[in-house]
């Protein structure tokens, strides 16, 4: 809210400076006046598109492409501490939207529907280190753990502009007889609604590791 305010009148102020350069026929002045005007309105832009977000967004925090058996949370557990999101996959946890109560899986399905399993016709350990070089290259993830034997990977990724931490695990596991399937589940560690960021990780890593 402050920003929104301060915005508003640094935008306020640049109207007026444009419009007082204009009256002078000062060119340099009015070349001042519009790049403030600019940048107020970019200031303005960043919350306000924040609060469109979370709006249009379902209040969910945790995703995941396998909404019957997660992949757990193994090392990011001590990093997780004082954390207002517990560890555990919230899938069957009820919530309000639309006027009425839904499971999270549920709503989840309904809001993103393609957020699923990922099957390979490629052998787990060749499936697993593709996975692993990819979470490597993601922006704003720390990988914390990853371990072959047990297909997981885990991995803290840090948003941008606010700084928000959403933690992250990464499942390989064979599937039938010839492939692997990956699997990938996204929590942020505050918030009820996280404004489509866990998605948006989920989303950005499945169309990476492809």
């Amino acid at each position: 809210a402050p920003a929104v305010v301060l915005a508003l009148i640094g935008s306020l102020a640049g109207l007026v400076w444009i419009s007082s350069a204009l009256r002078r026929n000062d060119s340099q002045g009015w070349r001042y006046g519009v790049f403030g005007l600019a940048g107020s309105l970019i200031t303005a832009f960043i919350p306000l598109n924040q609060l469109r977000l979370y709006v249009i967004s379902p209040p969910i925090h945790d995703i995941s492409t396998d909404v019957e058996y997660a992949p757990p949370f193994i090392a990011l557990l001590p990093l997780r501490a004082g954390a207002t999101n517990g560890p555990d996959y919230d899938g069957m946890k009820l919530v309000q939207y639309d006027g009425r109560k839904t499971h999270v899986a549920a709503l989840q399905k309904k809001a993103y529907p393609d957020i699923k399993t990922d099957g390979e016709l490629k052998k787990p350990a060749v499936l697993f280190w593709h996975a692993f070089e990819t979470a490597k290259r993601m922006s704003g993830w720390d990988i914390v753990s990853f371990d072959e034997k047990t297909g997981m990977i885990e991995a803290a990724a840090t948003s941008p502009w606010f700084g928000l931490t959403s933690d992250v695990a990464i499942r390989v596991k064979p599937a039938g007889r010839l492939g692997a399937r990956l699997d990938i589940r996204s929590k942020s560690r505050i918030g009820e609604n996280d404004m489509g960021m866990n998605d948006a990780i989920v989303r950005d890593y499945l169309k990476a590791v492809k």
